[in-house]
Order: C-alpha cells, then structure tokens, then sequence
C-alpha cells in the first residue's frame, strides 16, 4: 500500500471511528458529507469533488470500484500526480487526497 493510500485509510477510519461515537457527526455526514470533513479535519474539497457517503444495514452490502485505469497511460503521471510527488508524504501526517485541494498541497491533518 503506498503512503497516500495509507493515509487515506487512516482518515477514513478516524471519521468513521467519530461518526459511530458521535451521532450529530455522523448525521453531518450522510447529509452533507464536504462540510462535515471540512470541519472535522480542515480539509476543503474542491466544487469538483463529488463525495457520496452511504450508511450499510444489515441487508445492504456496498462494493467499492476503484477509478479504472486506462492501459495507454498506465505508466504515466498527471500533473497532479508529479506535484503531488514533488511535495512528499512521508511523515503520515498530511492530506490524503493532496490531489483534491489544489489550494494547498502540503495541508496536513495536525
């Protein structure tokens, strides 16, 4: 696992550990699930970003497809991808999902 997706791992359970303790948090959340992130963490997704957070019961089970990779441009990088390399990420500490808030590539959680 490479470090964004480990730090975005450990965002998503520091919110989910928040929403199962914090019930008004986790109403925040299904509503109006950018504003809820915002406050909780500093972290301000771009108008372009569409999040969608869904609530599992005991009859719906929810599957997680990852973005699909276009065989041609496998090997290479966006821009966001090489700026995104050039800022570093090792300490755990900072934004993961750098490429989302443009503004601020280095944001770190605190």
């Amino acid at each position: 696992m490479d470090n964004i997706d480990k730090q975005r791992k450990q965002l998503e359970e520091k919110l989910i550990a928040k929403a199962m303790k914090d019930e008004t948090f986790r109403k925040n959340l299904l509503e109006n699930p950018k504003a809820a992130i915002e406050e909780e963490t500093g972290i301000k997704l771009p108008e372009s970003i569409n999040l969608k957070v869904v609530e599992e019961n005991p009859s719906t089970f929810y599957l997680i497809l990852p973005p699909k990779i276009n065989p041609e441009t496998e090997d290479e990088l966006s821009e966001a991808e090489l700026e995104m390399v050039s800022v570093g990420y090792g300490d755990g500490t900072c934004d993961p999902w750098p490429m989302l808030d443009t503004s601020n590539p280095t944001k770190c959680l605190g």
